[in-house]
């Protein structure tokens, strides 16, 4: 299992308009395609762009319209994070010892996903890089916040709109 070396991310993260954007407690509460509820994580995208786009998937898929939210009632945070134990699912030799293909990171059945972020939180990742299930070729980066050595940074902040992501 192959664990890049520690190295700063700047990272996006798309968050309803006053919540903290570092909180794990809705996917603590919910679950999310990396953990089950009890589990909390912080789900941040390599660019705002994919951000964007996994927020308005993932409404979507609760049968909400991105369209019914108005500009500033949700906010994309540009994030600075250090990770020292990062797990690549963009490597083939990652997912072959976990026994997944690149099509099992991006299924709706997250019932692999799932037992990946376990088996990552469990062994001592404090992160997983993983593919986009909302934009092909763009990655993720799957934080355990708790076992970070140093906490996550907000640099920025903006508004966005939903009703033009994809």
């Amino acid at each position: 299992m192959s664990s890049n070396p520690s190295r700063i991310y700047t990272v996006f993260r798309v968050a309803r308009a006053g919540v903290d954007p570092l909180s794990t407690l809705g996917s603590q509460a919910n679950g999310g395609r990396y953990n089950a509820p009890g589990m909390g994580v912080l789900y941040t995208s390599m660019s705002k762009a994919t951000a964007v786009a996994e927020v308005a998937r993932g409404l979507r898929a609760r049968g909400v319209n991105p369209s019914n939210f108005g500009r500033g009632d949700w906010w994309a945070y540009e994030i600075r994070v250090s990770a020292n134990r990062v797990m690549d699912l963009g490597e083939e030799v990652d997912r072959s010892s976990l026994g997944v293909t690149s099509e099992m990171l991006v299924a709706e059945d997250t019932t692999e996903t799932r037992r990946i972020g376990k088996y990552a939180r469990d062994h001592g990742f404090d992160a997983i890089i993983a593919p986009s299930a909302a934009v092909s070729d763009n990655d993720n980066l799957v934080l355990f916040v708790d076992k970070l050595a140093i906490p996550p940074e907000v640099v920025s902040s903006t508004p966005v709109d939903l009703s033009s992501a994809g």
